[in-house]
């Protein structure tokens, strides 16, 4: 689940005085120790969507300023085929004051973004409100996709860039892996001269690790960590919501609060990518066989025991 911004503190602290919310079964009852992950599995389990989305509600109402919970409310009412529903809990969503889609929460739920471009939806009042705003967004982006043009060299990072010694995800680790399936080594990142195998069943050594990615520059909506109206580039992802940030020939910590679209720009969302897309990133791990050879593979999920958390 992703971690809590700021902004989703105060919501969250706001949400002690909600009055009852019928599309959540009754009133908010703030408790972020809900402990009925076991039961919403068993529902899952058996497709029993009514008990199921009982405890989502119930889910949501220990929690109504995350975003994540709501979203999942959003997600099994779909599930069960009652996409009316889903609309008005959106709704309520955008009443509450999130960033509802395309927003970066909803992003974890596939098909919840595929409900979103539904004539059902876009007919709704919060539908329409979202196409216009999604326009003025839009316009905001032309004009910070300019202004990226004319951006100097020495204001950008790399347009390849490495991050070394990197560890991608959360409670990621280097050091004793094991092998899941045959993987070959190469002599380097993006080579294709193989130097040996690690073979499935076997124990190998992670050295360290490289990100190979794309800068994502991004354009930013509201005063806090980078100025408004500057455009920063974000790299390689730490885990627990953060990534590195390349601004002004500096590289610091972010909460990847950022998005396609801000219809709130806050700091759940201060920024909105510029570019369509831009390619996807490669990890390279430095592995060491226990014959000694050492090599790269961009295959880490082929490997085990690289979670610290399990």
């Amino acid at each position: 689940m992703p971690v809590l911004c700021t902004a989703a503190v105060l919501l969250l602290l706001a949400a002690r005085s909600a009055p009852c919310d019928d599309e959540i079964g009754g009133a908010c009852e703030i408790n972020l120790f809900w402990s009925g992950g076991k039961q919403v599995g068993e529902a899952e389990k058996s497709h029993d969507w009514e008990r199921l989305i009982a405890l989502r509600k119930q889910e949501v109402r220990a929690g109504c300023g995350i975003a994540y919970r709501w979203y999942e409310l959003v997600d099994t009412l779909l599930q069960a085929g009652r996409p009316e529903e889903a609309s008005r809990v959106l709704q309520r969503m955008d009443a509450r004051g999130f960033e509802v889609s395309p927003c970066r929460e909803a992003k974890y739920f596939a098909r919840v973004e595929s409900f979103l471009k539904t004539p059902l939806f876009e007919a709704s009042p919060l539908g329409q409100k979202l196409r216009k705003l999604e326009a003025i967004s839009n316009k905001r982006r032309r004009e910070f996709g300019r202004e990226l043009k004319r951006l100097p060299v020495n204001k950008r990072p790399p347009e390849h860039y490495i991050a070394k010694n990197a560890c991608p995800f959360e409670c990621c680790r280097f050091g004793d892996w094991t092998v899941l399936a045959n993987t070959r080594l190469v002599a380097k990142p993006g080579s294709d001269r193989v130097v040996g195998t690690a073979l499935k069943g076997s124990r190998v050594t992670a050295l360290t690790g490289e990100v190979h990615l794309t800068p994502e520059p991004v354009g930013v909506l509201i005063n806090g960590h980078f100025p408004k109206d500057s455009i920063v580039f974000v790299l390689d992802n730490l885990g627990e919501g953060y990534a590195n940030v390349y601004t002004n020939g500096k590289i610091v910590e972010a909460e990847e609060s950022y998005a396609e679209y801000c219809f709130r720009p806050s700091e759940a969302c201060w920024g909105e990518t510029i570019l369509p897309r831009v390619p996807v990133a490669i990890w390279w791990v430095k592995i060491r066989l226990p014959n000694g050879v050492v090599g790269w593979s961009s295959q880490s999920n082929r490997f085990g025991n690289n979670d610290a958390c399990g």
